[in-house]
């Protein structure tokens, strides 16, 4: 069995789903985590694979542990609302999507896909996407206008206590602006709720290494290399986020001789599925929405629970202009179009 660098493993399966090879792209990242069984790029990769095989109930587990880890994680709110819209949790999955838009506010067909959603519920298309104090704190944190990022952040915050994903840029706004002791404050604040929180942990990593307190940093530093292999290689000044330039080749995992139909149950359901949620270690939450008993011991990041929306006559063809979205135009994980621009 030859081995193959992680990185360009996981590139090879993106290759696999677009060319719709959906089994064998999942029987890789169950292999994959036979290895890596944390490992937050695989999930990512995971969640796509199920989300086009049609398996969304599966896909939004995924979603969710990848969302228990990064909570503004672009690919995994697009994908929870797919499923969510596709379940008739209209506002659901426009919470979902409101959030891939926040990350990343100039991809052109999530824009459109927000004001579809906006249409649907309201009855009218509005001509833009409207930019919420999310957006505007990231896109100050991107031009390192962190006092400006701090006010919205503090804002929003104060609107939403529980957007714990808006408390992480928080932590990071305090992180890159020398505020040490409010950072390290408000990363122990994500951790109580998401304890293996990739951003938060590499932040009081960092702390507690600029501190010289190497051994108190394990702890935080087995997550980051449980989440990301690459974490083992970084170089100790890279202030928590080297683990991208670390050589590809520095990781490496025995590919798999892929046989059609291997591991799948005759429920439809594989029994790996039925154990990665143990794989992350995390206290009792309160989710927001009921999911199934192996997430209970993982905290999700998840819009409120909604009922199914009503039937709006501006919905029918001829009206207002809003449409449902045909199923064989629905968007779709491997599309280039819902990409994360870095």
């Amino acid at each position: 069995m030859s081995d193959i660098p992680l990185r360009k493993y996981l590139e090879e399966l993106e290759g696999l789903i677009d060319k719709q090879q959906i089994d064998e792209a999942i029987a890789h990242c169950r292999h994959i985590l036979s290895f890596y069984p944390k490992h937050i790029d695989t999930y990512r990769v995971l969640g796509k694979a199920l989300l086009e095989k049609g398996r969304h109930g599966d896909a939004a587990d995924i979603f969710q542990r990848v969302l228990s880890s990064v909570p503004d994680d672009f690919v995994a709110h697009v994908g929870m609302s797919i499923v969510r819209e596709d379940e008739a949790n209209l506002e659901a999955a426009l919470w979902h999507m409101e959030r891939a838009f926040e990350a990343n506010p100039s991809n052109g067909p999530i824009q459109d896909e927000l004001r579809r959603l906006y249409g649907r519920r309201d009855g009218v298309v509005p001509p833009k996407a409207r930019l919420t104090r999310g957006t505007l704190a990231r896109m100050y944190v991107k031009g390192d206008l962190y006092p400006q990022a701090e006010a919205e952040l503090k804002a929003a915050l104060a609107a939403d206590p529980e957007r714990v994903d808006l408390t992480t840029v928080l932590a990071q706004v305090y992180w890159r602006s020398d505020q040490r002791a409010e950072a390290a404050e408000t990363c122990n604040t994500v951790l109580q709720k998401l304890p293996y929180s990739q951003e938060a942990n590499r932040i009081i990593a960092a702390l507690l290494t600029t501190q010289g307190r190497t051994n108190d940093a394990v702890t935080y530093r087995q997550r980051l290399e449980a989440l990301d292999p690459y974490e083992a290689f970084v170089q100790p000044g890279s202030n928590g986020h080297g683990a991208a330039h670390v050589n590809p080749d520095a990781v490496r995992v025995p590919t798999l001789e892929y046989l059609p139909g291997a591991g799948e149950s005759a429920s439809g359901s594989p029994d790996w599925m039925q154990s990665i949620g143990e794989q992350f270690e995390t206290p009792a939450a309160t989710p927001a929405e009921s999911m199934p008993d192996w997430l209970n011991e993982s905290p999700v990041v998840e819009a409120p629970a909604a009922s199914a929306p009503a039937a709006n006559k501006s919905e029918s063809p001829g009206s207002t202009g809003v449409t449902t979205r045909p199923v064989s135009q629905k968007i779709t994980m491997k599309s280039s179009a819902y990409t994360h621009a870095p």
